[in-house]
């Protein structure tokens, strides 16, 4: 039994190995499973075992990516949560945006084909909505931070729509990000001072406004 065990694990891995390899080549919509099983050297019936089609296939090559990712923005979002209803909305660290910007990087870098795949080879599978299902948690959770930070420095409601615009940039951000840039050091970089961006314009939305002298 426990050779049984060793080995459909070991066929499972291959098989997801030269399926996250078609899916890079030729995408979701023209990646073949027959050729997936002939590189791994096992019938269609091995893979159907393991999978119960091709999507489902292919949210198993990505899935512990995107699992990392939720873990890190849940995290996050619950310390803003609880700054929120602690009252700590005007004393907000920006010291914890930075440490979860760096954060979200790392685990992008380290799964950087996965997340390529999910932007840009997934159309056609149930992964292609999942960066419009990440703007939509993101935006969800401003408008709650929106309106605790208004509420404590007694300015007016942010406009819905921009709400929504500033939650779209922050996720555009790192899909120009992991789109253009190689390596993680440089994109680090260029992440840091992203976030500079966006912190002082989200600043600017929330707290009263001065004009420059």
């Amino acid at each position: 039994m426990a050779k049984k065990i060793q080995h459909d694990s070991q066929t499972k891995k291959e098989l997801l190995t030269c399926a996250k390899e078609e899916f890079m080549d030729k995408g979701f919509m023209g990646a073949s499973l027959r050729n997936i099983c002939q590189k791994a050297g096992v019938t269609t019936g091995a893979l159907y075992f393991f999978f119960k089609d091709k999507d489902d296939l292919f949210c198993n090559v990505v899935g512990h990516m995107m699992d990392r990712l939720n873990a890190v923005l849940t995290e996050h979002f619950s310390v803003e949560v609880d700054e929120m209803n602690n009252g700590m909305a005007s004393d907000h660290n920006e010291d914890s945006d930075f440490e979860s910007a760096r954060n979200i990087v790392h685990e992008i870098y380290m799964h950087r084909e996965e997340v390529l795949l999910v932007l840009t080879k997934s159309q056609g599978s149930s992964m292609e909505s999942m960066p419009d299902n990440i703007v939509d948690q993101m935006d969800a959770h401003n408008a709650f931070i929106c309106e605790a930070m208004c509420r404590a420095y007694g300015t007016p409601m942010v406009d819905r729509n921009v709400v929504h615009w500033m939650s779209h940039s922050q996720i555009d951000m790192f899909i120009f990000m992991v789109t253009h840039i190689d390596n993680e050091e440089d994109a680090q970089k260029f992440v840091e001072t992203g976030m500079k961006y966006l912190i002082s314009g989200w600043y600017g939305l929330v707290k009263p406004w001065q004009d420059p002298e």
